[in-house]
């Protein structure tokens, strides 16, 4: 018989404890069964494409025949990576984020989760001159991911959007810029385009917040994971480029890699000094793979042509079958519906005006069903208004098969018009 003891554990671990957004969106994932009436709609992978993935594969055979192979297998990396391989990255990089770099601004990390978690605690929290510093993020909904990663609670204070319509049963979200408060803020934070909803702040409200943020050395935090230069999946909008003021992460996770977990992170040499003191406790090194593999695909200058004319075109066509599968089904079932634009990555970030249930409780219910979805509320951290989004939203994947984004379609649109009220 095993005995269990009551354990004293410290405010953060037990802040951890409770339900997170993240765990529960990853649980679902690593506990996927197989079966065959389960619909994934739910997490973050990547879809497999057979032409990008045998690019890949192709590199991975390059590496396994390379003599340094025992290198890759058998030697630690620096904390955030080797000189050599971070002067490769500031060489190839620069063109395509218009800027000279150098290796003191590149810091490989374990995924840009793993990036994310050093630079939020970097700028929050208890400072050395003893004020206590929040992350702002300047709209939500924002990346799940992000929430739980302060060490201290009530680190996050979020802007609500302006929410804009755009078309029958399409909205759009956008910067209020009434509500852009400093006070207190360590650093800004956004992902773009943005997970969950798909939306892409244009350059010019990046370079809004820049004009009250630059004067207070406050640092713009920008998640390219779904970005450019790669995987590239921002249609017809601008790219972020760097400068000063600006710490960029790219991921090769959404390109079709997330098992290589590998972050790249672009900023100011004093902050890639110090990520890489963070990196050193809780890492000891950046994983070999990820880097390795890196330096071949920048070698032979795969990633842009792979994003423009495999990944883009792949996730667009899946984003319209998706948008013509569930507009069908909601139609078909009465059900009351409005869908953010999906302007780049891939999910969509669905509204339900009228649900009678929580976004929570329709989340268990579709996975009672076998359907995996992800419920809104978890991506509003820090906002502390009254917003009715935070409750009828939620979030699904669109990079499944026809026939798996087609049923779970009917089911969520069967339990939606069964819990909705009939006026509102």
């Amino acid at each position: 018989m095993t005995e269990t003891m009551d354990q004293i554990y410290s405010s953060w671990a037990n802040r951890l404890r409770k339900n997170q957004g993240i765990r529960s969106l990853m649980d679902d994932l690593g506990k996927a069964t197989g079966h065959p009436d389960e619909i994934l709609l739910g997490g973050g992978n990547p879809a497999h494409i057979p032409e990008a993935e045998e690019i890949f594969q192709d590199v991975f055979a390059s590496l396994a025949k390379d003599p340094n192979v025992k290198s890759l297998l058998g030697d630690y990396q620096a904390p955030i990576g080797n000189d050599h391989f971070r002067e490769v990255a500031a060489e190839y990089l620069s063109p395509l984020l218009q800027s000279n770099l150098k290796k003191e601004n590149i810091a490989f990390l374990n995924g840009s989760q793993n990036a994310y978690s050093y630079l939020l605690n970097l700028h929050s929290g208890p400072m050395a001159d003893g004020s206590f510093k929040k992350i702002l993020l300047p709209i939500v909904p924002e990346y799940i991911g992000y929430a739980d990663q302060t060490i201290n609670e009530g680190t996050f204070i979020a802007n609500p959007p302006n929410v804009v319509p755009t078309g029958k049963n399409r909205f759009r979200y956008e910067l209020d810029k009434r509500s852009f408060d400093l006070t207190d803020v360590g650093a800004l934070a956004i992902s773009r385009p943005t997970n969950p909803t798909g939306n892409i702040l244009p350059l010019s409200d990046l370079e809004w917040m820049e004009e009250k943020t630059k004067p207070k050395n406050i640092p713009l935090l920008i998640d390219l994971a779904y970005g450019n230069p790669f995987p590239n999946l921002i249609g017809n909008e601008a790219p972020i480029h760097y400068e000063s003021g600006r710490t960029i992460s790219l991921s090769f996770s959404k390109i079709g890699l997330p098992g290589v977990r590998l972050g790249i992170v672009i900023s100011d040499s004093d902050t890639i000094e110090t990520v890489s003191s963070f990196s050193a406790v809780g890492n000891l090194a950046v994983g070999n793979l990820g880097v390795y593999m890196m330096e071949l695909l920048f070698q032979r200058d795969i990633l842009p042509k792979l994003s423009i004319n495999i990944l883009r075109p792949f996730y667009e066509a899946k984003r319209d079958q998706a948008l013509a599968l569930f507009t069908t089904a909601f139609q078909k079932m009465g059900v009351d519906y409005e869908i953010h634009d999906p302007m780049g990555g891939f999910f969509l970030w669905i509204r339900f005006p009228s649900l009678s249930i929580s976004n929570q409780k329709l989340y268990h219910l579709c996975k009672d069903k076998r359907l995996f979805i992800v419920s809104g509320h978890y991506f509003f951290p820090g906002l502390n208004t009254d917003f009715s989004h935070t409750e009828e939203c939620i979030r699904l994947t669109y990079c499944r098969k026809e026939e798996e984004l087609a049923r779970g379609a009917q089911i969520l649109a069967e339990i939606v018009a069964s819990h909705q009220a009939k006026s509102k």
